[in-house]
């Protein structure tokens, strides 16, 4: 297809024409199964059932079973409505708490249906969340079903799909892309990546987040490529599970945030068990700032698997340009560079230096975008200064759903301000961290991630379960540094030697002592949706305490 792209219509096209190849497996806790493209198909004929006395609107996918949320998405947009992928709450929330949250969400949106099971809506219903004149289609015995439901197709410019952010609480932002923006991007990026029908796809992804949802369903969906999905509450258990169904299934592209590298790298001595992945072709760091010492750690532990550094590459995403923004490239890897710290602040020119901290580069921008720098006035930046990233081009989002001044202020002729802060360096761009990420101390710009990547470090810290952020000091004009960490007690060491570490690391790589260091017990630490530590929440609860 060229540039007149319909989503939604290749998917049909891909049911009709590829009924009886392989579309995924499923591996959840209780068991694995393997669908076709016919599967798919006739599990979408129940949905689009359901959905037939339903002319156009919104509707929310509050499912778990990866099988029904396969159907849900893909039975909507066969039916001309809009899906929108929700999270459900884990053994760890409060269900009346977490639906609370979502109060404000359901009136915003006004949903013409909610995909849900009895479990999950009888939570709802404790709650006491209004869900107005919503249709409410239970997926409790979802069936095959052979009748052919004739689809109806949305335009190609007219909004395909919402993408929510996964913030903690309060409204989650809802991207909206059209069926040309997310068949477009996924042309494109196939291409980037030199990816066809004869790659696997394997993930353990949540499809509520733009990197599952993406990366690992819409595009390999798209371009009639087999997947290979684990449960990710399952994943968290064992993750070594998802190494023996990546060589079992003979998968070649899977993405991970960051701190999944960092995590394998650790654990890969533990595994005992012979595992072949020589044959991967593309592990995929993504949705976090890519660490050049994660990496490093993740090719060196699990080089015994027959992973070598030239498989491992980077990319930039976000939901906002429906995936990938740039990417590196799969013959020559991405760019090492080490920098002075003090010339990483916003507005300065980056000092490469043989001690400093160390970076790598997520690639180039995907064909159709285009990647810029641009200072405090959004001005555009010269090459090596760093600024916050700006992006244009064919498939950006057009705004927020229903949120017009907060999509004015981040979307300006044509540009969307990114609110990351980055540098382009031998034309390769370099991502340093959101800008609500910096914490000044001092007239010192600091990267809270950096921070959190030294103390994961610590001996006696659990690693990846701290934050670092900044708290305001009147009359100052100044942040003081605290950081949270939670404790190993595995290593059960005496919490006033971690202090004392902490304190020599962090004076010693960055220049700066924290003014607070709190040691916590393992749970204290407040979580976003997709599992990410929420410094906007721990600095509320950490000033609450």
């Amino acid at each position: 297809m060229g540039e007149g792209v319909h989503f939604a219509r290749k998917i049909a096209h891909n049911m009709e024409f590829l009924s009886t190849e392989p579309y995924a497996t499923f591996a959840e806790i209780e068991g694995e199964s393997n669908w076709t493209w016919g599967d798919l198909q006739s599990h979408c004929n129940w949905v689009m059932e359901k959905l037939e006395p339903i002319e156009k609107g919104i509707a929310l996918i509050f499912l778990r079973g990866m099988r029904e949320m396969h159907s849900a998405f893909f039975g909507c947009m066969l039916s001309g409505i809009v899906p929108s992928f929700m999270p459900c709450t884990s053994k760890k929330q409060d269900p009346e708490i977490y639906w609370k949250s979502h109060r404000t969400l359901l009136e915003h949106i006004s949903p013409v249906a909610i995909l849900t099971t009895s479990d999950v809506h009888e939570e709802m219903i404790a709650a006491g969340l209004y869900l107005g004149d919503s249709k409410i289609i239970k997926f409790d015995n979802l069936e095959p079903l052979k009748t052919v439901i004739k689809p109806r197709f949305l335009d190609e410019d007219d909004i395909a799909l919402l993408q929510h952010s996964s913030g903690t609480t309060g409204l989650k932002k809802g991207v909206a892309l059209s069926n040309r923006s997310v068949a477009l991007h996924a042309e494109r990026y196939s291409v980037a990546i030199d990816c066809d029908e004869n790659d696997i796809v394997a993930s353990w992804l949540p499809l509520y987040h733009d990197m599952g949802l993406m990366a690992c369903l819409l595009m390999p969906a798209y371009k009639g490529m087999p997947i290979i999905q684990m449960d990710p509450f399952e994943w968290v258990s064992k993750p070594a599970k998802f190494l023996k169904m990546i060589e079992k299934s003979k998968s070649t592209i899977t993405w991970m945030p960051n701190f999944s590298f960092h995590l394998y790298g650790n654990i890969a001595e533990m595994i005992d068990e012979e595992i072949d992945l020589s044959f991967v072709r593309a592990w995929i760091n993504c949705s976090e700032v890519c660490k050049p010492a994660s990496i490093d750690s993740f090719v060196s532990g699990m080089g015994k698997f027959g992973i070598q550094n030239s498989s491992v590459h980077c990319c930039y995403a976000m939901a906002e340009t429906v995936f990938a923004a740039s990417q590196t490239n799969l013959e020559t890897g991405g760019l090492r560079v080490t920098c002075l710290p003090e010339s990483l602040e916003r507005g300065k020119r980056i000092i490469p230096s043989g001690e400093g901290i160390s970076l790598i580069s997520s690639g180039e921008a995907i064909e159709g975008l285009e990647l810029r720098i641009y200072d405090e006035d959004r001005s555009e930046a010269e090459e090596g200064i760093v600024g916050e990233i700006g992006i244009s081009g064919d498939y950006l989002f057009e705004g927020y759903f229903g949120l017009d001044d907060l999509s004015k202020n981040v979307l300006l002729d044509g540009v969307y301000f990114t609110n990351d802060l980055g540098f382009i360096y031998s034309g390769q761009m370099f991502v340093l961290g959101r800008g609500d990420d910096v914490i000044i101390v001092q007239g010192r710009n600091l990267y809270a991630h950096q921070i959190e990547a030294i103390l994961s470090e610590i001996n006696g810290v659990k690693p990846g379960r701290n934050v670092a952020f900044g708290v305001s000091e009147e009359g100052l004009g100044s942040d003081f540094l605290v950081v949270i960490c939670e404790k190993n007690h595995e290593i059960g060491r005496d919490e006033r030697q971690i202090k004392r570490e902490i304190r020599l690391r962090l004076e010693s790589e960055i220049g700066v002592v924290p003014r607070t260091i709190k040691i916590e017990n393992r749970g204290w630490l407040v979580k976003t949706s997709s599992g990410k530590i929420s410094r906007k929440e721990n600095k509320r609860k950490y000033l609450n305490v």
